[in-house]
């Protein structure tokens, strides 16, 4: 079996398609799938194609764009209010979005780790000792930071914590464009 580094880069064809789904609202892993390849592959032909990347970030800018012109008319109307506190929950989950009860968010966390620094630093004497705990500190902060990144490249990948991505089994006719006009993918899943 080939390691991964040795795959094939994704093929002209098969980065118009990564563009198509996302464009009609998939997340990259759902599009990976339908274009069998994996969301790494996605990544490697961003990183060395930057005309893609663009072209990627551009499709999945064009379909949110749609959602949120959605919303933004139905909050127009006060009978749907609920419009507008689905929106804030999605755009800014760490001020708005729901939790359940001892939730912490990242910034909380963040504080705490500093003050956590700040009183280790403070109590420490021995310079040593503190510049060795400092170092591992950077080290957690570095993993912290890591974790956090990864969860919210997983999440911006997709349209938000509550999106559902497209299952392996989905057929054509669960697939629609931002306008909700169905798609036709006969000859895209063959």
């Amino acid at each position: 079996m080939a390691r991964e580094s040795e795959r094939p880069p994704l093929s002209n064809e098969q980065k118009q398609k990564v563009c198509l789904y996302l464009s009609a609202g998939c997340d990259r892993e759902s599009a990976a799938k339908l274009v069998r390849c994996s969301l790494w592959d996605i990544r490697c032909a961003m990183q060395f194609d930057a005309a893609f990347g663009d072209e990627v970030r551009h499709a999945e800018g064009a379909s949110e764009l749609a959602h949120v012109r959605n919303i933004q008319n139905a909050a127009q109307d006060v009978k749907n209010w609920r419009a507008s506190v689905w929106w804030l929950e999605r755009r800014s989950p760490e001020r708005f979005g729901r939790r359940a009860a001892g939730t912490v968010t990242t910034r909380q966390l963040k504080a705490f780790v500093a003050q956590l620094v700040a009183m280790v630093v403070e109590e420490m004497r021995d310079a040593d000792d503190r510049r060795r705990l400092l170092e591992r500190f950077d080290q957690l902060v570095t993993t912290l930071d890591q974790l956090i990144f990864e969860d919210t490249e997983l999440t911006s990948d997709s349209a938000g914590p509550a999106s559902t991505p497209i299952s392996t089994n989905a057929n054509e006719d669960d697939m629609h464009d931002v306008a909700g006009n169905p798609l036709d993918l006969d000859d895209e899943l063959a």
